[in-house]
């Protein structure tokens, strides 16, 4: 895929004069803005809808087969699908613990693993029952949200209302809830932990003798690294990957969410984090204005290119009309990923050296 004007912020990036040192404090500061204004509530945010998403389950599957609303449980997919992209691009601490990160989304999937283990399980459990805990323990292939999906949309969705297996399915979607209520409870509650819980780590390094960061610049690169990781997602996998080289190379079904149609919205959710991140953290510690207000413009124009789209993701990649403002997303948001890689890191003196991202 030709992307033109990939660089065309790059020439308003121009430092004027040397650049104010920062110093510990700097980054002290940063760090705290970060965890207080933008993980934390994110972490919150995630284990409510979660829990309430376990509440829906529950009493969509608890009332008679007749009676089942699908869409109230779609609404709290929904919903804690939101509050998972607001916060997917954290992948350190205790989200990185027991695999979680991967058991709310397991994607890529590339060779359908999701697909062929959730039909496995489907027919080995038959007319049996699931928890739970047995889930959270098997593979992370038939968790978190990509495995909700396919039961409550689709073909998959009329299957929880009537059919042989009926009650077994309902059970494995309040399975699925619950273990997410579970893994997000718990992850908020190590963040928040007095004292030792991981946002103290993160905002007292240097202290214990064996401190997860050294000072506070190198919890800094850490959140960095979480900033750089939600574009990256967004440009070079949820946008790429679907959209192809060309219109006859696209694949859909390569989007996120393309069964409930909420690929796009992903990607908002995604950009819009990774802005809120900057603006409350990265951004009132950039010495140059004009750098400043170049990244801003560069989150601005990405957005909005996004809200531009005029249908969800998985039909523009093949439409010919809206394919041309779907390649304009793609390439604004690979321009704000240059910009934000290649410049920011300069100004707040973060030393992202060669294998600073491997891993996100």
């Amino acid at each position: 895929m030709r992307i033109p004007g990939l660089m065309i912020l790059l020439p308003l990036l121009v430092l004027h004069g040397p650049a104010k040192a920062l110093d510990m404090k700097d980054y002290d500061a940063l760090n705290r803005a970060a965890v207080d204004g933008h993980v934390l509530p994110r972490y919150d945010a995630l284990a409510a809808a979660t829990a309430k998403l376990e509440q829906t389950a529950k009493a969509f599957c608890a009332a008679p087969a007749a009676d089942r609303r699908i869409e109230s449980l779609q609404q709290a997919y929904h919903d804690a699908a939101d509050a998972w992209q607001d916060i997917q691009h954290v992948r350190f601490g205790p989200v990185d613990l027991f695999f979680r990160s991967q058991r709310f989304a397991f994607w890529p999937d590339p060779r359908n693993t999701i697909g062929k283990q959730m039909s496995e399980l489907l027919a080995k459990h038959a007319g049996g029952s699931l928890n739970a805990d047995t889930l959270g323990r098997g593979s992370v292939a038939v968790q978190g949200l990509p495995a909700m999906e396919r039961m409550a949309f689709g073909d998959d969705a009329k299957k929880l209302q009537t059919g042989p297996d009926a009650a077994f399915r309902c059970g494995y979607v309040t399975a699925i809830a619950e273990n997410m209520a579970v893994m997000a409870r718990e992850t908020r509650q190590e963040w928040r932990e007095p004292g030792i819980g991981f946002a103290a780590q993160m905002l007292k390094p240097g202290q214990g003798a064996d401190p997860r960061y050294r000072d506070a610049q190198e919890a800094t690169l850490e959140l960095f690294k979480s900033l750089y990781t939600a574009i990256e997602l967004a440009a070079d996998h949820k946008l790429a990957r679907p959209l192809g080289a060309s219109i006859d190379d696209a694949r859909p079904r390569l989007a996120e969410s393309w069964r409930s149609e909420r690929s796009l919205r992903n990607i908002q959710r995604n950009l819009a984090a990774a802005a809120d991140l900057y603006a409350t953290a990265f951004a009132p510690k950039v010495p140059d204005k004009s750098l400043d207000a170049a990244i801003r413009a560069s989150f601005a124009q990405a957005q909005a290119s996004a809200a531009a789209l005029p249908m969800p993701l998985e039909h523009a990649v093949q439409d010919i009309a809206a394919r041309k403002a779907a390649e304009k997303l793609a390439a604004d948001t690979l321009a704000l990923k240059a910009v934000v890689m290649q410049r920011l890191p300069e100004a707040l003196q973060i030393p992202v050296g060669f294998n600073a991202l491997d891993g996100d």
